[in-house]
Protein backbone atom coordinates (compact mmCIF):
# COMPACT_ATOMS: atom_id res chain seq x y z
CA UNK A 1 0.00 0.00 0.00
CA UNK A 2 1.21 3.26 -1.17
CA UNK A 3 1.59 5.87 1.54
CA UNK A 4 -0.95 8.48 1.98
CA UNK A 5 0.68 11.34 4.02
CA UNK A 6 -2.45 13.24 4.75
CA UNK A 7 -3.93 9.88 6.56
CA UNK A 8 -0.20 9.01 8.30
CA UNK A 9 -0.02 12.66 9.28
CA UNK A 10 -3.56 11.77 11.12
CA UNK A 11 -2.70 8.25 12.80
CA UNK A 12 0.44 9.88 13.68
CA UNK A 13 -1.14 12.81 15.39
CA UNK A 14 -2.97 9.97 17.82
CA UNK A 15 -0.60 7.78 18.04
CA UNK A 16 1.70 7.31 21.12
CA UNK A 17 5.78 7.83 21.58
CA UNK A 18 7.41 4.41 20.92
CA UNK A 19 8.11 2.94 24.33
CA UNK A 20 12.34 2.55 25.24
CA UNK A 21 13.61 1.44 28.39
CA UNK A 22 13.65 3.23 31.44
CA UNK A 23 16.63 4.29 33.13
CA UNK A 24 16.52 3.45 36.61
CA UNK A 25 18.25 6.63 38.51
CA UNK A 26 19.43 7.27 42.06
CA UNK A 27 18.57 10.45 43.68
CA UNK A 28 19.35 11.09 47.45
CA UNK A 29 16.53 14.32 47.85
CA UNK A 30 15.00 15.89 51.40
CA UNK A 31 11.86 17.05 52.94
CA UNK A 32 8.67 15.01 53.92
CA UNK A 33 6.54 14.96 50.97
CA UNK A 34 3.77 12.20 51.93
CA UNK A 35 2.65 10.46 55.35
CA UNK A 36 1.04 7.10 55.39
CA UNK A 37 -1.84 8.09 56.36
CA UNK A 38 -2.42 10.34 52.60
CA UNK A 39 -2.54 6.90 50.96
CA UNK A 40 -5.86 6.08 51.40
CA UNK A 41 -7.15 9.76 50.36
CA UNK A 42 -5.99 8.91 46.64
CA UNK A 43 -8.97 9.01 44.51
CA UNK A 44 -7.38 6.64 41.72
CA UNK A 45 -8.28 6.69 37.99
CA UNK A 46 -9.23 2.95 37.57
CA UNK A 47 -11.80 1.12 39.37
CA UNK A 48 -13.81 -2.29 38.31
CA UNK A 49 -17.23 -2.68 37.63
CA UNK A 50 -18.02 -3.00 41.62
CA UNK A 51 -16.87 0.19 41.96
CA UNK A 52 -13.62 -0.95 44.20
CA UNK A 53 -10.27 0.04 43.18
CA UNK A 54 -8.20 -2.43 41.32
CA UNK A 55 -5.43 -4.61 43.85
CA UNK A 56 -3.14 -3.63 40.85
CA UNK A 57 -3.94 -0.03 40.60
CA UNK A 58 -3.94 0.27 44.28
CA UNK A 59 -0.39 -1.90 44.23
CA UNK A 60 1.19 0.81 42.03
CA UNK A 61 -0.36 3.66 43.26
CA UNK A 62 1.21 2.60 46.74
CA UNK A 63 4.67 1.81 45.77
CA UNK A 64 4.59 4.87 43.70
CA UNK A 65 3.84 7.28 47.14
CA UNK A 66 6.37 5.03 48.67
CA UNK A 67 9.20 6.13 46.81
CA UNK A 68 8.41 9.44 46.69
CA UNK A 69 8.01 9.55 50.69
CA UNK A 70 11.23 11.74 51.29
CA UNK A 71 11.47 14.01 48.09
CA UNK A 72 10.34 17.44 46.70
CA UNK A 73 10.39 17.50 43.54
CA UNK A 74 12.54 20.28 41.09
CA UNK A 75 12.96 21.39 37.64
CA UNK A 76 16.58 19.26 38.36
CA UNK A 77 15.12 15.99 39.86
CA UNK A 78 11.59 15.71 38.07
CA UNK A 79 12.70 13.84 35.08
CA UNK A 80 14.36 11.27 37.33
CA UNK A 81 11.56 11.25 39.52
CA UNK A 82 9.12 10.50 36.90
CA UNK A 83 11.40 7.76 35.09
CA UNK A 84 11.49 5.67 38.58
CA UNK A 85 7.55 5.54 38.53
CA UNK A 86 6.09 2.33 38.59
CA UNK A 87 3.42 1.86 35.55
CA UNK A 88 1.31 -0.83 34.53
CA UNK A 89 2.64 -3.32 32.48
CA UNK A 90 -0.64 -3.36 30.18
CA UNK A 91 -3.26 -1.09 29.83
CA UNK A 92 -6.72 0.61 27.85
CA UNK A 93 -6.92 4.21 27.70
CA UNK A 94 -9.29 6.71 26.29
CA UNK A 95 -7.22 10.32 24.79
CA UNK A 96 -8.76 13.23 23.70
CA UNK A 97 -6.48 15.59 21.34
CA UNK A 98 -7.88 18.78 21.04
CA UNK A 99 -6.22 20.88 18.48
CA UNK A 100 -7.66 24.64 18.45
CA UNK A 101 -7.38 27.67 15.93
CA UNK A 102 -8.38 31.24 15.79
CA UNK A 103 -12.31 30.73 16.07
CA UNK A 104 -12.69 27.14 16.73
CA UNK A 105 -11.34 23.52 17.67
CA UNK A 106 -11.73 20.30 16.73
CA UNK A 107 -11.42 17.05 19.14
CA UNK A 108 -9.49 13.62 17.70
CA UNK A 109 -10.31 10.76 19.81
CA UNK A 110 -8.32 7.26 19.76
CA UNK A 111 -8.20 4.07 22.08
CA UNK A 112 -4.64 3.27 23.16
CA UNK A 113 -3.61 -0.11 24.03
CA UNK A 114 -0.28 -1.13 25.55
CA UNK A 115 1.25 -4.49 26.04
CA UNK A 116 4.08 -6.24 25.92
CA UNK A 117 5.80 -3.32 24.78
CA UNK A 118 4.02 -2.12 22.01
CA UNK A 119 1.61 0.58 21.36
CA UNK A 120 -1.72 0.15 19.27
CA UNK A 121 -3.70 3.62 18.77
CA UNK A 122 -7.17 3.04 17.58
CA UNK A 123 -8.41 6.63 15.34
CA UNK A 124 -12.04 6.72 16.27
CA UNK A 125 -14.84 8.52 14.56
CA UNK A 126 -17.53 10.72 15.83
CA UNK A 127 -19.47 7.46 16.25
CA UNK A 128 -16.58 6.18 17.98
CA UNK A 129 -16.05 3.87 15.62
CA UNK A 130 -12.30 2.72 14.42
CA UNK A 131 -11.10 4.70 11.33
CA UNK A 132 -7.50 3.68 11.07
CA UNK A 133 -5.19 1.93 13.23
CA UNK A 134 -1.45 2.05 13.94
CA UNK A 135 1.00 -0.07 16.19
CA UNK A 136 5.06 0.93 17.33
CA UNK A 137 7.01 -1.81 18.50
CA UNK A 138 10.54 -1.99 18.67
CA UNK A 139 11.13 1.32 16.13
CA UNK A 140 8.53 -0.23 13.97
CA UNK A 141 5.95 1.89 12.56
CA UNK A 142 2.95 0.12 11.43
CA UNK A 143 -0.47 1.67 9.67
CA UNK A 144 -4.01 0.38 8.15
CA UNK A 145 -7.29 1.70 7.31
CA UNK A 146 -10.01 -0.03 9.34
CA UNK A 147 -11.04 -3.48 7.59
CA UNK A 148 -7.76 -3.14 5.33
CA UNK A 149 -5.62 -6.27 4.97
CA UNK A 150 -3.20 -4.14 3.92
CA UNK A 151 -0.59 -2.17 5.90
CA UNK A 152 2.08 0.54 5.46
CA UNK A 153 5.51 -0.15 7.47
CA UNK A 154 8.31 1.66 8.27
CA UNK A 155 10.83 2.49 10.93
CA UNK A 156 9.13 5.10 13.41
CA UNK A 157 12.21 7.35 13.49
CA UNK A 158 11.60 8.04 9.66
CA UNK A 159 8.44 9.93 10.02
CA UNK A 160 9.56 13.29 10.40
CA UNK A 161 8.43 15.96 12.58
CA UNK A 162 7.09 17.60 9.65
CA UNK A 163 4.48 15.21 9.05
CA UNK A 164 3.72 14.60 12.84
CA UNK A 165 2.63 15.60 15.71
CA UNK A 166 3.26 12.73 18.05
CA UNK A 167 0.65 12.17 21.34
CA UNK A 168 2.99 13.24 24.31
CA UNK A 169 3.78 10.52 27.22
CA UNK A 170 5.65 10.75 30.04
CA UNK A 171 8.39 9.56 28.17
CA UNK A 172 8.08 12.99 26.47
CA UNK A 173 9.16 14.86 29.47
CA UNK A 174 11.80 12.11 30.72
CA UNK A 175 13.39 13.39 26.73
CA UNK A 176 13.00 16.86 27.60
CA UNK A 177 16.78 18.58 27.55
CA UNK A 178 17.01 20.01 31.37
CA UNK A 179 17.71 23.15 30.29
CA UNK A 180 13.48 23.44 28.53
CA UNK A 181 11.94 22.78 31.92
CA UNK A 182 10.88 25.75 33.82
CA UNK A 183 9.02 24.53 36.46
CA UNK A 184 8.18 21.69 38.08
CA UNK A 185 6.33 20.46 41.01
CA UNK A 186 3.04 17.93 42.82
CA UNK A 187 -0.07 19.61 42.89
CA UNK A 188 -3.41 18.11 43.53
CA UNK A 189 -5.27 17.57 40.44
CA UNK A 190 -8.97 15.53 40.71
CA UNK A 191 -8.26 14.59 43.85
CA UNK A 192 -4.84 13.13 42.81
CA UNK A 193 -1.33 13.87 43.34
CA UNK A 194 0.01 14.69 39.85
CA UNK A 195 3.53 16.16 38.77
CA UNK A 196 3.19 19.15 37.05
CA UNK A 197 6.12 19.99 34.16
CA UNK A 198 6.17 23.75 32.57
CA UNK A 199 8.31 23.25 29.57
CA UNK A 200 9.88 26.26 27.14
CA UNK A 201 10.12 24.18 23.64
CA UNK A 202 11.08 27.00 21.56
CA UNK A 203 7.96 28.52 20.16
CA UNK A 204 5.20 27.32 22.12
CA UNK A 205 4.86 26.27 26.01
CA UNK A 206 3.89 23.28 27.26
CA UNK A 207 2.52 22.27 30.77
CA UNK A 208 2.51 18.00 31.43
CA UNK A 209 0.51 16.59 34.43
CA UNK A 210 1.98 13.02 35.29
CA UNK A 211 -0.18 10.80 37.87
CA UNK A 212 1.80 9.31 40.99
CA UNK A 213 -1.09 6.90 40.88
CA UNK A 214 -0.19 5.48 37.74
CA UNK A 215 3.30 6.80 36.37
CA UNK A 216 1.26 7.55 32.98
CA UNK A 217 0.44 11.24 31.53
CA UNK A 218 -2.75 12.23 32.97
CA UNK A 219 -2.84 15.76 30.84
CA UNK A 220 -0.62 17.96 28.92
CA UNK A 221 -1.57 21.85 27.34
CA UNK A 222 0.51 23.38 24.24
CA UNK A 223 -0.20 27.25 23.66
CA UNK A 224 2.07 29.57 21.14
CA UNK A 225 2.14 33.70 21.96
CA UNK A 226 -0.28 33.13 24.75
CA UNK A 227 -2.75 31.28 22.48
CA UNK A 228 -3.74 27.50 22.91
CA UNK A 229 -2.89 25.33 20.78
CA UNK A 230 -3.75 21.76 21.86
CA UNK A 231 -4.68 20.14 25.00
CA UNK A 232 -4.64 16.35 25.77
CA UNK A 233 -6.52 14.24 28.00
CA UNK A 234 -6.30 11.32 28.88
CA UNK A 235 -8.86 8.60 31.17
CA UNK A 236 -7.56 5.08 31.84
CA UNK A 237 -10.11 2.17 30.91
CA UNK A 238 -8.85 -1.23 32.12
CA UNK A 239 -5.42 -2.99 33.15
CA UNK A 240 -5.45 -5.26 30.45
CA UNK A 241 -4.97 -4.85 26.44
CA UNK A 242 -5.81 -8.41 24.51
CA UNK A 243 -3.07 -9.78 22.75
CA UNK A 244 -5.23 -10.10 19.66
CA UNK A 245 -5.06 -6.42 18.95
CA UNK A 246 -1.17 -6.53 18.31
CA UNK A 247 -1.38 -8.59 15.28
CA UNK A 248 -1.01 -7.21 12.08
CA UNK A 249 -3.72 -7.93 8.94
CA UNK A 250 -3.74 -11.11 7.81
CA UNK A 251 -0.93 -12.22 10.73
CA UNK A 252 -2.33 -14.76 13.49
CA UNK A 253 0.83 -14.14 15.77
CA UNK A 254 1.23 -10.73 17.77
CA UNK A 255 4.11 -8.22 17.08
CA UNK A 256 6.01 -9.03 19.98
CA UNK A 257 7.07 -11.92 21.87
CA UNK A 258 5.51 -12.11 25.59
CA UNK A 259 8.18 -13.34 28.01
CA UNK A 260 6.50 -16.17 30.48
CA UNK A 261 7.58 -16.00 34.24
Amino acid sequence: MHHNKQKTALIAALCAAVMVGMLVLSFILSSNLFQDDEISRIELPFQNINGAPSEQTMDIAKENLRRMEHITITPENVQAVIAVLSRPPAYTMEVTNTLYWKGGSRDLRCRQYVRGGAYRTNTLDEAGEVKQVSLQYAGNFYAWDAGSKAYYSGRAGALTTDETAMLPNYETVCKLAPQQIVEAGLVEIDGQPMIRVLANEGTRTAVYVVSTATGLLYRAEFSSGGARTQTVQTMLVELTAPEHLFRLPGETEPIFEEQIS
